[in-house]
């Protein structure tokens, strides 16, 4: 019963990634704005600026995989592996969000 629960709590989880993308990206941005760069500005901003914004938004992102692994793990523990299964999703979903920010500052820093 228990692993049961576990298992459904980190399929629900996942529900949790749309609120908070649009929460790191207040957060983000919020930072971006009481740090001096403004909005949609044509420069790239620093790299001291992107991670002093960039850490607390990834941070407020990663919330949901965090909750995600505990609770598929939990599930795991009590003998349902699938649901792992969210837990890999939750993982790669972070882990894309991340690649994909970072990719899109350097490609910008290449191209200027």
């Amino acid at each position: 019963m228990a692993a049961a629960a576990s298992s459904r709590e980190a399929w629900w989880c996942l529900a949790l990634f749309l609120p908070c993308l649009g929460a790191a990206f207040a957060v983000g941005e919020g930072l971006l704005g009481l740090l001096g760069e403004p909005s949609g500005a044509q420069e790239t901003p620093s790299l001291g600026l992107v991670v002093l914004a960039g850490a607390p938004a990834l941070l407020v992102f990663t919330l949901p995989a965090l909750a995600c692994v505990h609770f598929g793990r939990r599930a795991r523990r009590l003998g349902q592996e699938r649901a792992m299964v969210p837990v890999t999703i939750a993982v790669s979903v972070t882990v894309a969000f991340a690649g994909l920010n970072l990719l899109a500052y350097v490609v910008q820093l290449v191209v200027g």
